[in-house]
């Protein structure tokens, strides 16, 4: 379960539109904030053990400038594993994110950004929540825009420290698509591929992701999706939810 906590902090420490994995250039505006909750309940199976998960999480955006954001996210897991020993359940906090977005580039529809960032040790690294040391990266993201079609794709690094004895050098590649299917509904599309932090596997994490945006408000999104994971050490399957509010 280590392995999978480490692959999804590589992944989003402070989230993207979710239920995207995939990042975009989009900022919150000068003095504005947002907040994202979401819940990602996930089933796995491998070797005769089978593991059910419930992550949440919470990301608050604050606009530093138009072009620049400070994300803050804290995650939460409840899990539920059953081998041949029965059945077993913990939960706890994951390792909180700190990072900063920055836009530095836009012309007609093309934007491009960096995104750096930490986790902080905040887990118990013991029960396998967190990573037990201070971890940092960044991705480069870009976005083209041109009307109701809409591409994102970002590649990212993680200098992983931990004391788990896992990989201490992972890489994340994602892209996905969106379409503007009514003025309040967007479908979403993502496909991702992340170093499986095992040191005895070769493998890679790979995911793809189908849901949609719904925005009934002009400060509320409602989101959902379905994921599926490719490659052994992959989470098989998970269904997402989310709430976005922004002021």
């Amino acid at each position: 379960m280590a392995a999978a906590v480490l692959a999804a902090g590589l992944v989003a420490p402070a989230e993207a539109a979710h239920p995207l994995l995939t990042e975009d250039t989009g900022t919150q505006g000068e003095g504005n904030f947002q907040l994202e909750l979401m819940v990602d309940k996930t089933r796995d199976r491998t070797s005769g053990i089978g593991t059910r998960e419930l992550q949440t999480a919470a990301v608050l955006s604050y606009g530093l400038g138009e072009d620049l954001d400070l994300q803050l996210g804290q995650p939460w897991l409840r899990q539920h594993v059953r081998d041949a020993l029965g059945r077993q359940h913990d939960s706890g906090r994951l390792d909180a994110s700190i990072d900063l977005k920055w836009r530095f580039f836009e012309r007609d529809a093309l934007s491009l950004a960096v995104k750096p960032g930490i986790t902080l040790p905040t887990g118990d690294e013991d029960r396998g929540f967190g990573s037990g040391r201070l971890t940092w990266g960044s991705l480069l993201v870009l976005s083209y825009a041109p009307g109701p079609w809409a591409l994102h794709s970002h590649l990212g690094y993680r200098r992983n420290g931990n004391s788990l004895g896992e990989r201490l050098d992972l890489w994340h590649v994602s892209a996905a698509a969106t379409y503007q299917a009514t003025e309040r509904l967007r479908l979403v599309a993502d496909l991702s591929a992340d170093t499986d932090p095992s040191r005895g596997s070769g493998g890679t994490l790979r995911y793809r992701i189908l849901g949609f945006i719904w925005s009934p408000l002009p400060a509320l999104d409602i989101d959902a999706g379905i994921r599926h994971g490719h490659g052994q050490a992959a989470t098989d399957r998970a269904v997402l939810f989310g709430l976005t509010f922004r002021w």
